[in-house]
Order: C-alpha cells, then structure tokens, then sequence
C-alpha cells in the first residue's frame, strides 16, 4: 500500500469491518494467539530436545557419564569425535547378537533336532527360552536396560520357535491340527503373553511385540474357517476395533494416568510409540477391510452376499463413529476421517442394498442418493451450528461435531464425485453424439442416419449433484451472512451453474424428443441467459456467463447435425453476442468489473466468429466449392474491421475493438487457407486481403498494416505470374521494384526515423524472392549469375549504410544462390565418397560444436545485436 494511502474500511475477502473498537480488540487477540502459538512451539522443541539428552545420559554407562561438566552434551567433553556415538554403537551390537542367536536356535531346530530325542529337545529349548525371559529382572538391576530389552527380544522369538517345533514333532497330536487354526491360537496365546510380561519386567519391545502378533489371530482364524472375502473383511475390522480399544485404554491411562503406569510401559515415549503404532496400523486394517467388503458388496450377485459384507461395513459405521464423536483425545484429522470412513461404508451397504430394489441401470443412483443427503445433511449443520461463520482450523476445530461434519462432508462428496465418475461416459457420450454425423455431413455432404439416446440414471445424478451444489452454496452464503458470498460459496454457486446445463439441456433427450426439439430447447435457454445478462448486467455476472458459455457451446455442437441448424443457430448466437459486447461495458453493468470486460471482448469476437460460419456455412449449402465459399468470409473479415475501427472512436470500447479486430484476421487467413488449393481464387484472395491491409493502415495507429497489405498484393501478383507460366518474372517485377525503391528513399529521406524495412524490403523482396524460386527451376546459368550480383550488391550496400532490410534480404538471397550453385557438385561428391564418410563428418561436427558450445553461443548473441542496431 503506497504511503499516505488510508487503510480499507471493508476486508476486501470476508467484507468485515475493519475500524472500531471490536476489529481493534481482535486484531490485539490474534497477535496475541499468534505469539502463543509460536511460543509453545519453541517450548514442545525444547523439550524435546531435553528428553533426548537425557536419554543419551540414562543410556550412557557410569563411567563416562563422571567428570562430564554440566551443560556439555556427552561425546564433546574432550577426545576425538566419535562418528557413532556409544548408544547407538551398543544398540547395533545388540541387535546383530540377539539375531545371530534366533538365528543359531533356528538352525539347531530345523537341522540338528533329528539327533535328540523328544525330551532333549524339549528341555533344550524350554531352558534357552527360560533363561531368556529370566535374564531381564537381573540385568535391569545392574542397570543394563538394552541387554535386558535384547534378551526380551530373543526370549518371545523362541517362544514361537518352541510353538513350531511342537507341531512339527507331533507333541501331544498337535500335527493333526491345521495349521491356521494352530498358529491363530499360538499368536492369541503369544499376543497376550507378550503384553503380560512386558507390563510385568517393564520392558518397552514386549509390549509392541504382543501388539503386532495381535494383528494375526483374526486373518489366521478365518483361514482356518475356510472364511470368503467378506470373512476377511469383517476380521480386519474386528482387528481395527481392538486396535483402537488398546488405543483408546492407552492414550487415557498415558496422558492422565499415574506415573507408574508409564513407567511400567517403558516411559513417556515407548508410550507414545505405541499409541502412534495402535493409530498407524488400526487405520490401515480398517481402510482395507472396508475397501474389501465395498468392492464385495458392490459386485455380489445375491442378496445374502450384500447381507454377509454388510456386516463388517456395519462395524465400521460404528467404529468411525465411536472414534469420531466420544475420542477426543485424537487428532481433528484422525477423528473427521473416522467419521468419513463411516459415511463411505454406511453409503457403499446401503446402495448396495438399493441395487435389488431400483430398476435395472439405477445401481449408480443407489449410491448418489445417500451421498448427497449426507451432504446436505452435514452442510446444514454446519450452517446450523454457525462453524462456517468463523474461520476454519485453529480453536474452532475443537468444536462440538467439527470433526464430524468435516469427516461427513468430504467423505459424501468423494462418493457422489466417483459416481459421477461412473456415469461420465454416458454423459459425454450423449453431449457429443450429435458432433460425429455433423463432420460426416460438412465433409462428405451427405447426412447420415444416427439415433440420439440417454438413459435415465446418469441423468438423475447430474441433476442430483447440480442441486447438492446449490444446497451448499446456499447454506454457505447464509451462514456467512452480510450479503457478500466468500470464496466457497461463490466456487459452489458457479459449480452448481455449469452442472445445471447439461442436466438441463439434456432432459429432452432422455425423455426421447426429436433432435430439432433438443436443438431449439438449447438455443432458447442460450438466448433467455444473455437477455437476462443483458437486462440486469450488474447482478451475479460470473454464474450466468458461466451457464451462457455452457448452453452456447452445446448448441454450437448439436446444430453441427444439419445445415440449417447450423445457419439459425450461428446467426441467432452472432446476434446475442453483439448486443452483449454493446452492452456490457457500459457504465451500468460496472465497468469496473474484469469478468465484464473479458466478457466484452470475448463476445465481440465470438459475433465475428459467428458471423464467418454462417458465411461458410451458407456458401457450402448453396452448392458453392469451398474455394468461393471463403470469399464471403473475407466480406465478414472486412465488416468486422469497418466495425472496430466504428467501434475504436467510443470511449469505453477500445478493447472490444481489438478483439473484433482480431477476429477478422483470424477469418482473413481461414478465407486465404480455404483458397489455397485453388491458385486462381488464391491470387485474387490475397489481392483483397492486401487492398484491406492498405484501407486498415489509413488508421494513425495501424500504420504498420501497410506492411503486410504491401506483402499480400505482392504475393498475389506472384501467384498470378507462376498462373501465367511466365518465365521471366523480372520484366513484371523490376517496374515494381523500382518505383518502391525510389518511394522507400524519398520517404526516408523526408523522414529519417523511417526503418529500412518500410522503405526498402517491399521493394527488394519484390523482384529477388520470384527471381530465386524461378532460379531453381531454370537451369540457365545466367539468372543465378545476376540474382547473385544484385543481392551481393544488396548486401554491401546494407553492411556500408548499416541497414537491416538491404543486409538481410542480400545475405539470405546470395546464400541460397550459392547453395543452387553448390547442390549438383556436392550430390556427385558425396556419390563418389564411401557412405560412412558423410556420418563421421557429421558426428565430428557435432563433437565440435559441442566442445566449443558457448564461443558459438556468443558469436551468435554479437551478431544479432549488430542486426538489430541497424536501422
């Protein structure tokens, strides 16, 4: 903001009020919570970092921990820097020892246990065990923690080898049992005696042992049941729902508990860790299982299939919720995608259920409709609640039901947005189905016999997501209040606008209407939107535009089907849209407004656009080749430029003068690209093209059109000379030549700042290009000869008075000469040469150029600067 600029009375983005005492008070609250937060921040990363120095203390063995001064970190107190520090060196021995020694056990058990009998194997194993789990409590005396922890390790890694080997042995007819049903109870048994003796030794790898192993008894048993996909979804929801139970006990009893408990945990951070590891891993079997049982339950071809897989989507309905509404001590984040998991499985059971009672291709809409009342659903109460009335993030997340909007909303919305994925096909199907007859009919002329169909359903979910987005838009304006839409609910007002369209223009189709009915309903609602832009252009502009770009551009592609369509439809639009580009930047429809003036010019243009269609269109269906055809679109290119330079001497509309006359270059070459198969039309195309670039420099401030009026009349003459078959292009062009030359230099002589190119390139092009394109086909040796001497000529001629337009037409035309002169004897050089030569000539310049890249590069820069510093 410039100095001495007074502050806004208005927020320019939420439209509150920025002066008296309350906007006051509020900002000295936020500095204050901002100062706060930054505040607690640097103290959480503080502590952090005293925790870990304490750690590294507690870890640190007796000795080296003595004569350390206080406040010097261990490791810096004198001695050479060690890389690894001594905790971490001792943790990497420990773990390489207790895996050697699982290792070792292994071996034993799988190759040397046929040479003992069956009770030396067992007490062998039975006593390695013991002595594992034993050996904790007295080292933890003597202070040895992680010795302790290893020994821990290594004692539940033999309690499950002693589990294996007491199967593979038969002992007590254990291998007639399966081997699911084995190991589910062995994991179950192993699970909880993990949890017991690491709550008992105090240990911290017991505890998340217990809970991993935890993770296999549900998926082992329904193995061992034989259990089908909906089986193994309800167990890995039925894991989850534990997972959060041992969560939930565990985040209460660490946060508020005694300090005991923690201990017995293994400390503040062994606890963390495992509430960290019970959030990561429930989240993750609940997502599966209930991906498995969606997938299910949307393909299962019987009503009992849908009942089986509802049921583990039932317990995630209630599992989210649980987590979501009575779990406050979990992150926002964490509780709004419970509560939206809940939504995805409560809607995926009941469209599931839906599909055996809607008719047959409703499947889709089963799944929509729940979606969008719980969208609804959650965006009024938010409205209700007034949460959108106060800015999101922050202590308003703590409110009462945040989390489970938050979680309701986008959960519902990904649902109806992947339904309307499903249904897009259809939909874009049926939008352009009229476009493919109508390039049969513009290229080959004769209309084909097609069908235009839509079924229902896919129709019903646009609708259904159109009304959604209004209902939000609605709701979220009216919790904002003060008359003013915020960004939301302005993004879902234009979403619900370009949504409503389609579902709108397309309801003729899917109630089977014939195609003129279809083609009229989409024309007439394209005009009603731009009366009304018209009649009130300063209400609600950017949804309307939005609905009248929409409805015009599907009107445009279906009137492709018919000639006449075509004609109205174009005519009718090109029309409009001049009136809009009159109307809207006047001062009524606020001038200030960029979607107005955008508007403005776009409509301008597109009334060019419009007007050169129907002139093609027109001249096709009179029976006229394309050729004579785009003569009348060069009568529309010239109207437009008659109207914008009209239209240039209003105030106000100087941009959509630019944009009309554009649009009238545009059809200018699309009228010259239509003739260029036929050389005739061509040469007389180019010669009003030209006569209409001179009648457009006659404007102070097109002067420059000259220029490509003068290049257009000329290539209309060389067009008509190579007609002509004359083989002598110079006795036409050197008059020419001659006389702007000598109009060039007395026009540079009166005026000096007059370029070379004006003065002189027209003149010089005008005899040397014709000249070097016959040169290549005339065999002769004399035309090379002269047309070289005249652009070297040129070219000295440009390099002594230092101008461009001499130098560069002399040099490039000189160049190419030398290249017709060179092409014969380099052709029969290269025959005689072996092939590989030309190859390795080429790669070697390339090495070359390579190796002397940036000389070359700034050769080049020098020489285009001394180009362009010539006049």
């Amino acid at each position: 903001m410039p100095l001495g600029t007074p502050p806004p009375v208005w927020c320019a983005r939420c439209r509150l009020p920025l002066t008296g005492p309350d906007a006051l008070a509020l900002w000295q609250v936020t500095g204050e919570l901002h100062a706060l937060d930054a505040r607690r921040q640097w103290l959480a990363q503080r502590q952090h970092e005293l925790l870990a120095a304490l750690r590294v203390r507690r870890d640190a063995p007796v000795d080296t921990q003595e004569g350390v001064p206080a406040g010097v970190p261990v490791g810096e107190a004198g001695g050479s820097v060690r890389e690894i520090s001594a905790p971490s060196a001792r943790t990497a021995l420990l773990i390489v020892g207790g895996v050697l020694v699982v290792v070792a056990a292994l071996v034993f058990t799988v190759v040397s246990w046929g040479r003992l009998g069956i009770g030396g194997r067992a007490a062998i194993l039975l006593a390695l065990t013991a002595c594992a789990l034993a050996l904790p409590r007295p080292l933890r005396r003597r202070q040895l923690t992680a010795t302790a922890e290893a020994s821990a390790a290594v004692g539940l890694a033999l309690v499950l080898l002693d589990a294996y080997a007491a199967r593979q042995t038969g002992l007590g007819g254990l291998d007639r049992v399966g081997p699911a049903g084995y190991w589910a109870v062995v994991t179950t048994l192993t699970a909880v005696g993990a949890g017991a003796y690491g709550w008992w030794q105090r240990l911290r790898i017991p505890l998340p042992v217990g809970f991993l192993t935890a993770q296999l008894p549900g998926l082992l048993g329904t193995t061992a049941s034989g259990g089908a996909v909906q089986d193994y979804a309800t167990a890995m929801t039925a894991t989850a729902a534990m997972d959060f139970a041992a969560l939930y006990a565990l985040a209460a009893h660490a946060a508020t508990g005694p300090a005991g408990f923690r201990d017995r945990l293994g400390g503040a951070g062994a606890a963390t860790t495992l509430v960290t590891g019970a959030r990561v891993i429930g989240s993750g079997w609940a997502l599966l299982g209930g991906a498995l049982a969606a997938a299910h339950a949307m393909g299962a071809s019987a009503p009992s299939e849908v009942a089986r897989a509802c049921v583990p989507l039932g317990l995630l309905v209630l599992l989210g919720t649980a987590l979501c509404r009575g779990f406050r001590a979990l992150p926002f984040a964490l509780r709004s995608g419970a509560e939206g998991v809940a939504v995805v499985a409560l809607t995926v059971a009941v469209g599931a259920g839906l599909r055996y009672v809607v008719p047959p291709g409703w499947a889709v809409a089963g799944y929509a409709a729940p979606a969008a009342i719980v969208m609804v659903w959650a965006a009024a109460s938010c409205a209700r609640s007034g949460r959108w009335a106060k800015p999101s993030g922050g202590p308003f997340a703590a409110l009462p039901g945040a989390a489970a909007a938050a979680g309701e909303l986008a959960a519902a919305s990904a649902v109806l947005l992947l339904t309307g994925v499903v249904v897009l096909p259809e939909l874009v199907h049926a939008l352009a189905r009229p476009v493919v007859p109508g390039i049969t009919l513009w290229l080959d002329g004769h209309p084909p016999r097609w069908s235009w169909q839509l079924a229902t359903a896919p129709l019903f979910v646009l609708w259904l997501a159109a009304s959604v987005l209004a209902t939000l838009a609605a709701l979220r304006a009216r919790a904002v209040g003060d008359g003013h839409l915020d960004r939301p609910a302005a993004a879902l007002r234009n979403a619900a606008a370009l949504a409503a369209v389609p579902a709108l223009l397309l309801m003729p189709v899917a109630v089977g209407l014939p195609y003129a009915w279809v083609l009229a309903a989409a024309a007439v609602v394209t005009v009603a939107v731009a009366v009304d832009v018209v009649r009130r252009p300063e209400a609600a502009l950017l949804p309307r535009l939005l609905a009248l770009a929409a409805s015009g551009a599907l009107a445009l592609l279906w009137s492709s089907a018919d000639r006449a369509a075509v004609l109205a439809v174009c005519g009718t639009f090109a029309a409009s849209a001049a009136v809009l580009a009159h109307v809207l930047p006047s001062p009524a429809a606020s001038p200030a407004s960029p979607a107005g003036r955008a508007t403005a010019r776009a409509a301008g243009a597109f009334a060019v656009l419009a007007l050169g269609v129907e002139a093609v269109a027109s001249g096709l269906t009179a029976g006229l080749p394309r050729h004579l055809a785009a003569f009348a679109v060069l009568a529309v290119a010239a109207l437009a430029a008659c109207a914008a330079a009209a239209w240039h001497r209003i105030p106000g509309r100087e941009q959509v003068s630019t944009a009309v006359e554009g649009a009238g270059y545009v059809l200018a070459a699309t009228a010259l690209a239509l003739t260029a198969p036929h050389p005739d039309a061509l040469s007389v195309a180019l010669a009003v093209s030209g006569a209409g670039g001179l009648a457009i420099a006659l404007r102070p401030d097109r002067r420059r059109a000259a220029l490509a009026g003068t290049a257009l009349l000329i290539a209309s003459s060389w067009v008509r000379l190579a007609l002509a078959d004359v083989t002598f292009p110079e006795a036409y062009t050197l008059p020419v030549t001659a006389a702007a030359l000598v109009i060039g230099h007395r026009r540079r002589t009166s005026n000096p700042e007059t370029g070379s190119w004006p003065a002189y390139g027209a003149g010089l092009s005008a005899t040397m290009l014709p000249s070097l394109g016959t040169a290549f086909n005339d065999g002769n040796w004399v035309r090379p000869l002269l047309l070289g001497t005249a652009a070297l000529l040129a070219t000295v001629i440009g390099v002594r008075t230092r101008l461009q337009a001499p130098l560069v037409v002399g040099s490039g035309v000189l160049v190419l000469v030398g290249v017709h002169e060179l092409a014969p004897a380099v052709v029969q050089v290269l025959g005689l040469v072996p092939r590989w030569v030309p190859l390795a000539a080429a790669g070697l310049l390339l090495l070359l150029l390579g190796a002397t890249y940036e000389k070359r590069i700034g050769e080049a820069r020098r020489l285009r600067d001394t180009v362009r510093s010539m006049g």
